[in-house]
């Protein structure tokens, strides 16, 4: 299975996206921030990078950028709901490109269609193990 980078600021959905791709045989590295999700992505390749957008510090589209740099191949999960200025919820989802992201996905989402997502854009790289 793919081997998956998840940068979450709600320590609550972080630990429920880890449970939930782990229960599908992926491997995953949990970030609770920006910051520590580009320190990361400088250590280690991914087969994809999800991503919260608003965070305090260096925000998700910061962490897209600087994995965009070291790996322009490395397929990105934008996951969002919205401006944290926004007190309504978004009506209409932001366009993948406004993030820089492969994909975004509108919060709250199902599992099932995070899943659909997930194996649509995870390609594992062959590794040597």
């Amino acid at each position: 299975m793919a081997s998956i980078l998840v940068v979450e600021d709600v320590p609550a959905v972080l630990m429920s996206l880890k449970i939930i791709l782990e229960g599908e045989g992926h491997k995953v590295t949990a970030a609770e921030n920006g910051l520590r999700g580009i320190e990361m992505i400088n250590k280690t390749d991914f087969d994809l990078v999800i991503t919260d957008i608003w965070m305090p510090g260096a925000s998700g589209t910061d962490l897209i950028r600087e994995s965009r740099r070291r790996s322009p191949q490395t397929p990105i999960l934008a996951i969002t709901g919205g401006s944290p200025n926004q007190k309504a919820a978004v009506q209409n989802a932001p366009d993948a490109q406004e993030f820089g992201a492969d994909h975004v996905l509108q919060k709250p989402f199902e599992k099932k269609d995070l899943l659909a997502i997930v194996s649509k854009l995870a390609r594992p790289h062959a590794r040597a193990e």
